[in-house]
């Protein structure tokens, strides 16, 4: 009987945590397109209007936010975004270079024609969507987390996606120059193309290098970005 209730106590309903993954998902995508701007405060009671939702499933995406780094809770019905920096941003990329460059040299040791199929679709997704901060997001992780998939283990794949989630919020200050211009937006599939045609040859070094150089371009974009943001904006 002990079993049996505590098995009962922490299993929760299926579309509770449906209703959290919702409100996560656009909360963070709130931050990501600067919706809701960084450093500003965020009121939970006004959450719940707009979500038309109870406090309970707005604090539960607040606390899986504040685990990425993206808000803190404040004391009371309130929660902070997380302000941009330069030194955040090079701890972000300083971090994926080390995992992701790691897991690049296996992933080509361990690359299937099956793999190589999945990220070739993944990459004609991320070419074909719409440039839309959230989306686009989504679509370029899909494409990097496909190469890596069978290499990638249970803690690699969280803490990725932490990292992954805390670059994201850097990615709205370029939008209004990435990808806007077509040389601009080919030379970036380029990159992933790369990418794709490296791993399918088996050069497992070269697509580890690529990878890291692909990585360092990014983050030097996103810094030249904050780095023109208003003083008044900046952190």
């Amino acid at each position: 009987m002990a079993r049996r209730a505590r098995a009962e106590s922490t299993v929760r309903p299926i579309e509770h945590l449906s209703l959290v993954d919702r409100v996560t998902d656009e909360l963070r995508r709130a931050v990501l397109v600067g919706d809701i701007q960084p450093g500003s405060a965020v009121s939970i009671v006004e959450l719940c209007e707009q979500f038309d939702v109870s406090h309970i499933p707005v604090r539960e995406a607040l606390r899986r936010l504040e685990s990425e780094g993206i808000v803190s809770l404040r004391p009371g019905r309130s929660a902070l975004v997380a302000s941009l920096s330069l030194e955040d941003l090079d701890d972000i990329y300083r971090l994926r270079r080390t995992i992701e460059g790691d897991l690049a040299v296996e992933a080509v040791k361990e690359m299937t024609p099956e793999r190589l199929d999945d990220a070739e679709q993944a990459l004609d997704y991320y070419v074909g969507i719409e440039r839309e901060p959230a989306a686009l997001a989504a679509a370029h992780h899909a494409y990097h987390a496909s190469l890596l998939a069978d290499v990638m283990g249970a803690m690699d794949r969280r803490v990725l996606e932490l990292l992954w989630h805390a670059a994201d919020r850097y990615l709205h200050l370029l939008m209004a120059e990435l990808d806007s211009a077509p040389e601009t937006q080919e030379g970036r599939i380029d990159e992933h193309r790369h990418l794709l045609e490296l791993a399918r040859a088996g050069k497992a070094e070269e697509f580890r290098d690529a990878w890291v150089a692909h990585l360092d371009a990014s983050a030097e974009e996103l810094r030249a970005a904050l780095r023109r943001r208003p003083a008044e904006d900046a952190d």
